[in-house]
């Protein structure tokens, strides 16, 4: 009879301790809880001259920017002299590769223009390059595509 009242003392404890232990609420320390990490701006640039290409080109083109990582825009304006572009794209991609495709810039075909400005919103992926540094621009001309490119850079402001 005594070693049934034992076993019975022993059950009634362990639930008892089970009951407790589910009863406790965990406390989030500092360093499992999550936060967000800073919205940051960037100043972006860009010269691009004959620099990697195959031509002789005595144009530039410089390009000024700034992105934004809470509205996912990036403003720019374009400057160019001694070259008479026709097209100004940005691209993506290792040096030296022709990369991807991401915004026309500039067309002739909407009129000549010294100055040039815009923005656009990006996607997640076009973010992700931009911050790797693989964006690049490339002015392509009647003689030669692309004339002169240069790869984007950017400044945390």
């Amino acid at each position: 009879m005594k070693h049934f009242k034992v076993k019975g003392f022993i059950a009634l404890i362990t639930v008892f301790m089970v009951f407790l232990l589910g009863a406790c609420k965990k406390e989030l320390s500092a360093e499992s809880a999550k936060v967000k990490p800073p919205i940051r701006t960037y100043v972006i640039t860009a010269r691009a001259d004959k620099k990697g290409t195959n031509s002789n080109s005595a144009g530039t083109t410089v390009l000024k920017g700034q992105y934004d990582e809470e509205t996912k825009v990036l403003v720019y304006s374009i400057e160019y002299s001694d070259i008479d572009p026709q097209v100004m794209t940005l691209r993506y991609g290792t040096k030296g590769s022709v990369g991807t495709f991401v915004k026309e810039l500039y067309n002739i075909t909407a009129g000549k223009k010294a100055l040039i400005k815009g923005s656009f919103e990006l996607t997640p992926l076009q973010e992700r390059n931009l911050l790797k540094g693989l964006w690049f621009v490339t002015v392509n001309t009647a003689v030669m595509s692309p004339e002169i490119s240069g790869v984007l850079t950017y400044k945390q402001q």
